[in-house]
Order: C-alpha cells, then sequence, then structure tokens
C-alpha cells in the first residue's frame, strides 16, 4: 500500500518520494537563479610580476581569490606577464575585490659537488634543489598581504613581490 503522507506545517500533500511538483519546481527555479547569480560577466586582467628591483618571476602561477572565495589563476610567462582566467585559460575574471598569492616560483638549481659513491661503490650523483624566486608570505591566501581591486571594466595590476 503505498505510503502517503501530510505536511503538518502546510497541510498540502506530499506524494511517497517526498517532493510535489510545485516543490520540484521551486527547486529548479531556485538552482536557476543561483546558476545566474554566478554568471557575471567576466572581465579582463593582464599584467606582469616583478620583484621590487623589477626584474620579472618568470615561472609560477598568480592567483586571484575573491571574497566569495572563487579562484581565478594565470600562468606566469616567461618574461613576467599573465592573463586571467576563471573557467577558461584566459577569459578574465568578474569584477570585484580579490587576495594575490604566487604560487610555483621556483627555479631547479643545479647540483653542488661531484657525485659520491655508495658502499658498494656504485656512482650516486648529488641531487639540485629549487630556490625560491618569491618571499614565502606572497605564496598563500592566508599569508599574502596583496589584494587588488578589478573595476568593471577590467584592468591592468602588476604584482609586486619581495624576494626570499
Amino acid at each position: 500500500m503505498p505510503d502517503f503522507r501530510f505536511s503538518t506545517i502546510t497541510t498540502r500533500f506530499i506524494p511517497p518520494n517526498g517532493m510535489s511538483p510545485s516543490m520540484k519546481f521551486e527547486s529548479l527555479a531556485l538552482l536557476i537563479l543561483l546558476f545566474c547569480m554566478g554568471c557575471g560577466k567576466n572581465v579582463p586582467l593582464r599584467g606582469k610580476v616583478l620583484d621590487e628591483g623589477g626584474n620579472p618571476i618568470t615561472v609560477g602561477m598568480v592567483n586571484f581569490v575573491s571574497e566569495q572565495q572563487e579562484l581565478s589563476r594565470a600562468k606566469i610567462q616567461s618574461d613576467g606577464s599573465y592573463t586571467v582566467g576563471t573557467l577558461k585559460e584566459t577569459d578574465g575574471l568578474p569584477p570585484g575585490k580579490y587576495k594575490v598569492y604566487v604560487t610555483g616560483a621556483e627555479i631547479a638549481t643545479p647540483p653542488q659537488g661531484p657525485a659520491r659513491k655508495d658502499a658498494m661503490g656504485q656512482l650516486i650523483p648529488q641531487m639540485g634543489g629549487f630556490k625560491k624566486l618569491v618571499a614565502t608570505k606572497y605564496t598563500t591566501e592566508a599569508s599574502t598581504p596583496l589584494t587588488c581591486e578589478v573595476p568593471a571594466q577590467g584592468n591592468r595590476y602588476d604584482v609586486i613581490v619581495e624576494k626570499p
């Protein structure tokens, strides 16, 4: 026998699957509204990532986190330039206030010293390391002091960071 219930709050019929046709419509309308709220027009944002001496940071990603915790990012090019993307690589980002941080700004360093031998007499090459190009405080959303306001017409924003 089907399980028919009535809501004690509105006394309207609730079918066994838990959603009336009007509830389905209301849910769909809410989803469409929420989707459209996130469909704001992106604007272009480009610039350069530079150290305090004006030298370009040549590798890594520059990240923009909105007040709504939405992430937009851009790959840093070999000349230090970037163009921000949100859904695509260079489609811009919505206007608003952002925290800005840089990740992956490291270059490999060559091995120091000659290879050494292990207990069996096999050569073990020395390992290289990584040199950070950006001070640690610029590498996470939590620690970065950098902020950016993107106006409705887009903008250029040069990211200036300290060396480690």
